[in-house]
């Protein structure tokens, strides 16, 4: 028995730990790249881009020292009824800091198969060096959240902060 014991505690003790819920572990979601199309059941997302702001995208930087940025898309309705919403977007540091971004576009109204552009604009450290987005539907926030890694070569490099005289 005691024998029994000894092993079954070697065998626990080997057993994968389960990841701590909530957080990142909290939505169920699809996850790819920004050039991947992706699909949650409902929408599909795809030509995504995530840029420095221009100053026709009407965003600046919130506060001196932070950088604005834009992430585009197309989305498009998959289903077989009329879809409307915007995104909630957060990106995401490698030591999972969040940045939340706000939307820059009036949200879509869609038809089965109609697409749209979704675009939204974050003000970001400037040192802030995004490695993940997370798109949620704001008017269906249980519907599977969009994860989308962001590669070195998705951003440019932050431009040397402007210096004063």
């Amino acid at each position: 028995m005691l024998l029994a014991f000894v092993l079954g505690g070697a065998l626990l003790a080997n057993a994968a730990p389960t990841p701590v819920p909530g957080g990142a572990n909290q939505t169920a979601g699809v996850s790819g790249t920004m050039s991947q199309t992706l699909f949650n059941g409902t929408l599909r997302i795809k030509s995504m881009s995530l840029k420095d702001a221009a100053p026709a995208d009407h965003i600046n930087p919130n506060a001196p020292g932070e950088r604005a940025l834009v992430f585009r898309a197309i989305v498009s309705n998959g289903t077989k009824h009329e879809h409307h919403g915007y995104f909630d977007a957060s990106l995401a540091d490698a030591n999972g800091i969040t940045v939340a971004g706000r939307p820059l576009d009036s949200g879509w109204s869609l038809e089965p198969g109609a697409a749209a552009h979704a675009v939204n604009g974050f003000s970001v450290p400037h040192d802030f060096v995004p490695v993940r987005l997370v798109l949620i539907e704001s008017a269906h926030p249980k519907a599977r959240a969009f994860r989308i890694a962001i590669r070195p070569t998705d951003l440019a490099p932050a431009p040397a902060p402007a210096t004063t005289p």
